[in-house]
């Protein structure tokens, strides 16, 4: 495997990857440990299924990821085909490979001890509050995912575990000082040498083009003349921030909305509580409860008992403290004993639940508040404001749908019945759409046959979730190829550049051959004088020349002919080498990106290795989203 990967370590791979986080993939569902009934598999590797709930959980996160990322762009390109395509194969591939390293790991004998499992869970921001592990965040989020601690601790060993071999990868890598000193000598580089550019001008006047030269180049190069279907549409576009200025809110209102909803700015009493767990596998759990419960009767100390007894590895070393909790969070037994208590200091006795048995502990209570009317006066007037915006656009989208539907043939019973201006498009195809028709939902209806024969307007096209259009095409063209007699100059033109080009490069051809052969040529060449590989005063394509020749042999000539970005052909002559000079202030910089640049090479390889090795198949269509039987 290790030779595989060191034969191997050029191959592209993506960028930026130094550590597998392989504990991302505890939130967004790896392992579908829960689920009762089988689910259908959309991948299979080496064996083992990749369920629908492990795709869908790891394609919802990828979403929000993206779209936090993304803000309001987002929007326009979760509409995308293409984009959802792309979304869903990377993800796709994320999995195959988390599953193909977690095998690799198990082969190797990794192991992930209980201790380091709390260790990583109690590190994971999401579950953290003030930077510190909470354990009511905890439970609140494993439910929300839809795991118990068992479960989710299961799948957080399986992460760590091949956490620990990609840890191992990844530092097994190293650059040495005298690479990346050899990177600067490379880099830093200066050549000497010299140049001519042959100009096509001379050659241009001497070409003589015929009709079969056209005819030939117009047949081999008609793509060039493509020219995509287009439309000319009728539409109107719909903007919620458009109505903004006429929401009008009235004071009495406000106000009435508060006294009306009290109840949303009051906070109710908070509980904080503290329990001792005796695990339900324990073969004496009961018993054993009941002898914690007497010595805290007898009055020992909570916290010191549940730091000897208590089996919850989270908060015993806490004094159990749970810290605050709302009804709903714990099992149900457990909420109606600890909300059942009064005082600060009252004890429930033994309270059996699904996890075992608890005595639970009132520590605190933080009394409800309730804010006054000018605290919340302005949020209550942005809400309302947001509010009858979403409305009267909900009520304005309402509108136009029916009188876009009522009179299909036409939009201009919206234009008299609302302020929506309709608007006229002229010709324009996929790439060069109006901003608010430049959409890949709107594309869809546009570019559809039947929905162009029909000649009727579109059923409201939501673009996003604060602009919508409705579209009728008035017109459209097919996709075709401009014929000969219409780019007939064009083409000769063409043409006769590329038959200059071959010339010139005839030319610059004997040049360089002369130049080889140590004789004179009687073009006068330019010097070239020790010009870095950023120089800007000499044409690109001839600074890339310069620098792509192999250094010159003792007693021989370096020279290659290149084509400028204009079409002109340039001789290009390399005859001398400076080394680069090593700049000390950077090398410990330069050290760190090559090790970068190694580490993601072999990181890749790597996972290349096992995919190379695997049996894996494939029964999701990542374009659909349909599951293959």
């Amino acid at each position: 495997m290790l030779e595989k990967i060191r034969e191997g370590a050029n191959s592209k791979v993506f960028k930026g990857v130094l550590i597998f986080i392989a504990l991302s993939f505890a939130l967004t569902g790896v392992g579908g440990y829960i689920t009762s009934q089988p689910e259908p598999a959309i991948a299979e590797v080496n064996g083992q299924d990749i369920t629908r709930i492990e795709f869908d959980r790891a394609v919802d996160s990828e979403r929000a990821r993206q779209q936090q990322q993304l803000g309001d762009f987002y929007a326009s390109l979760a509409t995308d085909p293409a984009f959802n395509q792309q979304l869903r194969q990377r993800v796709l591939d994320d999995l195959i490979n988390a599953k193909l390293i977690e095998m690799y790991a198990n082969d190797l004998g990794l192991r992930v001890s209980d201790a380091q499992v709390i260790d990583a869970i109690r590190n994971i921001s999401a579950f953290q509050v003030a930077g510190q592990f909470d354990n009511t965040t905890y439970q609140m989020t494993l439910r929300g995912l839809g795991y118990t601690p068992d479960s989710f601790a299961e799948t957080m060993r399986s992460d760590l575990a091949r956490s620990q071999l990609i840890q191992s990868l990844i530092r097994s890598e190293f650059a040495l000082p005298n690479e990346a000193a050899a990177m600067q000598r490379l880099l830093n580089q200066k050549r000497s040498g010299a140049y001519r550019i042959i100009e096509l001008d001379d050659y241009l006047a001497a070409v003589e083009v015929t009709d079969e030269q056209i005819q030939q180049w117009y047949q081999l190069n008609q793509q060039r003349f493509n020219v995509a279907e287009q439309v000319k549409v009728e539409f109107v576009a719909l903007d919620a921030d458009a109505l903004a200025d006429s929401i009008e809110i009235d004071e009495t209102a406000v106000q009435e909305w508060f006294e009306q909803n009290k109840e949303r700015y009051e906070t109710s009493d908070q509980y904080r509580f503290a329990h001792i767990l005796i695990d339900a596998e324990r073969e004496d759990a009961e018993a054993r409860a009941q002898e914690v419960l007497a010595q805290l009767t007898d009055g020992a100390d909570f916290a010191a008992v549940a730091a000897e007894y208590s089996d919850d590895i989270f908060t015993s070393d806490n004094g159990g403290d749970l810290d605050f909790i709302e009804p709903g969070i714990m099992d149900p037994a457990f909420d109606d004993a600890a909300f059942a208590l009064q005082e600060v200091g009252d004890m429930t006795g033994v309270v059996a639940t699904s996890f075992g048995y608890h005595i639970i502990q009132l520590t605190d209570i933080e009394r409800g508040q309730a804010a006054n009317y000018d605290e919340v006066r302005e949020e209550i007037v942005a809400q309302m404001r947001q509010d009858r915006l979403r409305q009267a656009y909900y009520e304005l989208q309402q509108k136009v749908s029916t009188l876009a539907f009522d009179v299909p043939d036409t939009l201009q019973p919206v234009a008299d019945e609302t302020d929506v201006l309709v608007r006229t498009s002229d010709w324009f195809s996929r790439d060069n759409a109006p901003t608010a028709l430049n959409h890949p939902a709107v594309f869809e209806q546009l570019f559809n046959r039947d929905f162009i024969d029909e000649g009727l307007n579109s059923d409201l096209i939501e673009v996003n979730d604060k602009q919508a259009v409705v579209v009728r095409v008035v017109d459209y063209q097919p996709a075709y190829v401009r014929p000969l007699e219409e780019v007939r100059a064009e083409v000769l033109n063409e043409v006769r550049t590329e038959q200059a080009q071959l010339a010139a490069r005839i030319d610059a051809e004997a040049i360089a051959e002369q130049l080889r052969q140590g004789e004179a040529t009687t073009q006068e060449m330019l010097t070239i004088e020790s010009i870095e590989r950023r120089d800007m005063t000499l044409p690109p394509a001839v600074v890339q020349s310069l620098f792509a020749q192999a250094v010159p042999a003792e007693n021989s000539v370096q020279v290659a002919v290149t084509e400028l970005a204009q079409g002109a052909i340039a001789v290009v002559q390399l005859t001398a080498v400076e080394p680069g000079e090593v700049d000390e202030s950077i090398q410990s910089q330069l050290v760190d990106q090559l090790l970068i640049s190694y580490t993601n090479q072999g990181y890749g390889t790597f996972l290349q290795a096992l995919r190379d090795q695997a049996d894996i198949k494939i029964r999701i269509n990542t374009r659909s989203g349909a599951v293959e039987e």
